[in-house]
């Protein structure tokens, strides 16, 4: 039926012409109800169950549209105009009771003459009407909801006026006053209204047979609180109990229970919604109004409180707590339940103190004592031993470093949730519980070293249990400052990502964070023991997870401050400054945008500039992509690069003026001039930069990359052999070998060549020779290559700081070298004891020729194969630098070496 009013003309509607209409409408609605209602289900019991299913909050309301999503399935057709029209019947304030409906509907009450109220009336007027079709059990439930709603102070004051009008204590009362309490208690003006036929309902509902015209009002509040309690809120009451009644006696003085309540460690008093002092005075006088009503008027006045009393009180006021948790919670806190004395903690300091006192004695022979047996371990002490607090700090240090990164973000959580009041400090006990919690083990002197650094002081005695140990202050403590070199490097870093760290309102994108962070440079995924998934997982599970426990990263935007806090706490997990500076430059695109300019100060500080004011070397390249970084899309360029340099079709202005001089030049295969040092740009014949002639470019220059690859894998100890059977195998000492020489050469280092390519190097270096012999010297140059600019300033600027008289002694170089810094140590590739024997063994060899010294020349050649094994700029960096105690910046830490 089509609506032809629209819901403003509802009161119109129902109260004029159109009234019909809209009852037509219901019954047809309501038979579709009865069409799907199953046999064994009344219509309202099946109109409940629909509308209950969209309650989610089990509130016994409903809106519109929960209305109408409920009546759905039995209204096609119709308009939602006419819907509305309904619901508007029904609940014209707009909440409906859909208990009260169903049995309305399907009874037609509303659809009888003269049963509708006028639209727009006030609620307060027709509710009593919508309640009166309430049964007893379900006008219970709505008083039950409605104290538990109000707080404990609600049903506590309920049992209270049972008490006042039972002068005698029977237990028992009349239908007039149970009437009077409860038309105290739910008027007619409150939330919860409770007509006089309802009450007369629910008296008859606990109205024994054996005492007609009274009821036992124990019964009656029975039902309105949780009784009995489940056993994991009784557990949390009884543990409670038993932390006050110390000398299980069952009885605790009234007294002694408010002052062991703490109010301070409320939840609603930690978020800011209550005081302390709200909080003590709710609990004060509910506990003295529950045990005064379950006692009565006429009993024997004592402030000694049984458990059965402090159980029924928590019966009455545990209906006020939503759930569990939070019950559990509250009684957890506020009774300092998880602060009671804990034999795995309280028996270190049993363990901890001094053996007996005296140095301890024992008979060893016949005639002679020995003296100190007790070991001197952790848990036996001298009586004259100084508790060092650094040592304490740098060993919790160390074992949280070897737990991992997401173990140290752990730690910080578990202080915090330690400090559930949010004053910043810890006591005693809530310290010792984040410590065990976090595996921190901590002897007696050290625990109480730690609060006299970070606390107020640690009282002793009885008093211990008062201390307080500020929170930032001891974590500042336990992580350790970071020095200046890191905190440039975290600078950098964030300065990459386009934040100003000097400037405090400077923030970024937390999405910038995922699209740089390069987990594919992560040392350990190089190495191959991680995948570069679960780096980049952990780093945003663990900067997020940081980032809220310290309440950062305000407004969504990651600010300096957030991002220095999250690698403050790396910092403190990682003890080498070189393995630090390694990821840093890795994982981040540090000197990726620093432009021109700042790389040309960064290399004018180290060295690097050209002399003659040359163009500066450009800043390096970044280690790997971010796996999120998208890749460039060649189709949005608008039109192809430009090309500058010699094609198929161009001439070279260069080559011109050289070919004028020389018109062979353009044969094929032309012989290079004898003593040109001009370098071919070009192949003469395609005119492109690929150079047939040429030993790096051409097919002997793949050779030689190819063997050079295979020596660095084998590190300097393939260099080492190579140049030792090069000698072995030089009969003649003048530097040559012959064919099957280095033939047999090649077998027994296995280099992995082919005999093509065996003979093609051959002939590449003995062709300028008239033995036949190929010069090994010119072979091993070839394979050391060149040094960039870049490396080259970097070895310089070693060398100058070893240098002494011109040359670097064998002896110098190697008490230098700091072989934990050198990167092949640090991602763990290889131990210190091999990687050190390596290194000196190659610097014996190729210093012995120098007499153990090593010129400018040979100094640059050793560390030119050091460069071929290093490939990446920012591990060659570290071996020039860290590994020999300079800094980045050219500060030098090498002391007296």
């Amino acid at each position: 039926m089509a609506s032809r009013c629209s819901a403003s003309d509802a009161g119109s509607m129902v109260m004029g012409v159109a009234e019909g209409e809209l009852n037509q409408l219901e019954e047809i609605i309501l038979s579709k109800i009865q069409q799907r209602t199953p046999s064994r289900m009344s219509e309202d019991t099946y109109i409940v169950k629909a509308f209950k299913y969209h309650d989610l909050g089990e509130t016994g309301w409903v809106d519109f549209n929960k209305f109408k999503r409920a009546f759905s399935p039995f209204t096609p057709g119709i308009l939602d105009q006419d819907v509305r029209l309904i619901f508007d019947r029904y609940a014209p304030d707009g909440g409906l009771n859909y208990k009260q409906f169903a049995i309305e509907f399907v009874r037609g009450i509303r659809r009888r003459p003269g049963a509708d109220m006028p639209l727009g009336s006030e609620a307060g007027s027709q509710q009593p009407q919508q309640q009166a079709w309430e049964g007893p059990e379900e006008c219970l439930m709505r008083m039950k909801g409605f104290l538990n709603s109000q707080g404990p102070r609600a049903i506590i004051a309920l049992a209270s006026s049972f008490r006042e009008v039972d002068p005698e204590n029977s237990r028992i009362v009349d239908q007039e006053s149970f009437h009077h309490v409860l038309a105290e208690h739910f008027s007619m003006e409150s939330s919860c209204p409770v007509q006089d036929v309802q009450v007369s309902q629910i008296f008859q509902l606990f109205q024994q047979p054996f005492s007609p015209g009274q009821i036992a009002y124990d019964e009656f509040l029975q039902s309105l609180k949780d009784e009995p309690l489940n056993p994991e809120r009784r557990a949390s009451v009884r543990a409670a109990f038993r932390r006050l009644d110390t000398n299980s006696e069952g009885l605790v003085d009234l007294n002694r229970m408010i002052k062991a309540y703490n109010p301070t460690r409320h939840p609603q008093v930690s978020d800011g919604t209550r005081q302390p002092d709200e909080v003590l005075e709710e609990f004060v006088e509910t506990i003295k109004d529950s045990v005064a009503f379950r006692r009565g008027q006429r009993c024997y006045p004592s402030s000694l409180v049984a458990w059965e009393e402090f159980e029924d009180y928590y019966k009455f006021v545990s209906g006020a707590f939503e759930s569990d948790a939070i019950f559990c919670t509250v009684l957890q806190r506020v009774w300092d339940l998880d602060k009671a004395p804990d034999q795995s903690i309280e028996t270190r300091a049993a363990l901890a103190r001094p053996a007996a006192g005296i140095p301890a004695k024992s008979r060893a022979g016949l005639h002679h004592w020995q003296s100190n047996t007790l070991p001197a371990n952790k848990t036996h002490l001298t009586v004259d031993h100084s508790q060092n607090l650094m040592e304490v700090i740098e060993r919790a240090r160390k074992f949280i470093a070897s737990k991992g990164l997401r173990h140290a973000v752990d730690v910080v959580k578990n202080f915090y949730a330690a400090d559930d009041d949010v004053d910043d400090f810890l006591d005693v006990y809530e310290f010792r519980r984040a410590c065990q919690q976090s595996g921190i083990t901590l002897r007696e002197q050290e625990e109480t070293a730690c609060f006299e650094k970070c606390g107020d002081g640690m009282p002793s005695g009885q008093n211990r249990g008062f201390a307080k140990i500020h929170l930032q202050r001891f974590l500042r403590l336990l992580h350790g400052p970071v020095i200046p070199q890191r905190l440039s490097l975290i600078e950098a870093a964030f300065r990459s990502l386009g934040g100003d760290p000097s400037n405090e309102g400077s923030s970024i994108n937390p999405s910038m964070l995922k699209q740089n962070f390069a987990a594919e440079g992560h040392p350990l995924v190089v190495k191959g023991e991680l995948d570069a998934g679960f780096v980049l997982g952990e780093f945003l599970d663990t900067f997020s997870l940081l980032a809220h426990i310290l309440g950062g990263c305000q407004n969504g935007a990651v600010a300096f401050s957030d991002f220095l806090a999250y690698y403050d706490l790396v910092s403190s997990t990682i003890d080498s400054d070189a393995l630090f500076d390694l990821l840093m430059h890795r994982l981040w695109p540090i000197g990726e945008q620093l432009g021109s300019a700042a790389s040309s100060a960064e290399l004018e500080q180290q060295g690097q500039q050209q002399p003659g004011g040359g163009m500066p070397v450009s800043p390096s390249k970044r280690w790997a992509t971010p796996a999120v970084e998208a890749p460039e899309n060649p189709i949005a360029r608008q039109r192809p690069p430009t090309h500058d340099g010699p094609g198929a079709y161009g001439r070279n202005p260069v080559s011109e003026a050289q070919d004028q001089g020389h018109p062979d030049a353009h044969r094929r295969f032309a012989a290079p001039r004898v003593g040109s040092t001009t370098s071919v740009g070009f192949s003469p014949i395609t005119r492109s930069q690929i150079v047939f002639n040429d030993t790096e470019s051409g097919e002997l220059g793949a050779v030689i990359q190819r063997l050079r690859a295979s020596l660095a894998r084998r590190g300097l100890k393939g260099w080492r052999l190579l140049g030792e059977r090069f000698a072995q195998h030089d009969h003649r000492r003048n530097g040559t070998v012959m064919r099957l020489d280095w033939q047999r050469l090649h077998r027994s280092l296995g280099l992995g060549l082919s005999p093509e390519e065996q003979e093609l190097i051959f002939k590449g270096f003995s062709k300028s020779r008239r033995d036949g012999a190929m010069d090994y010297g010119e072979c091993m140059r070839h394979l050391r290559g060149p040094l960039d600019e870049r490396r080259h300033a970097l070895v310089g600027r070693l060398f100058e700081e070893l240098v002494e008289g011109g040359c670097v002694p064998a002896e110098k170089l190697k008490a230098c070298y700091d072989v934990k810094n050198s990167p092949q140590c640090l991602v763990g590739m290889k131990d210190m004891r091999s990687e050190m024997q390596e290194f000196c063994e190659a610097v014996d060899y190729f210093s012995a020729p120098a007499g153990g010294r090593l010129s400018a020349e040979g100094f640059a050649d050793f560390f030119t194969m050091v460069s071929s094994i290093y490939r990446e700029e920012d591990e060659f960096k570290l071996m020039t630098t860290s590994a020999f105690g300079l800094r980045s910046g050219g500060m030098s830490t090498m002391g007296g070496c």
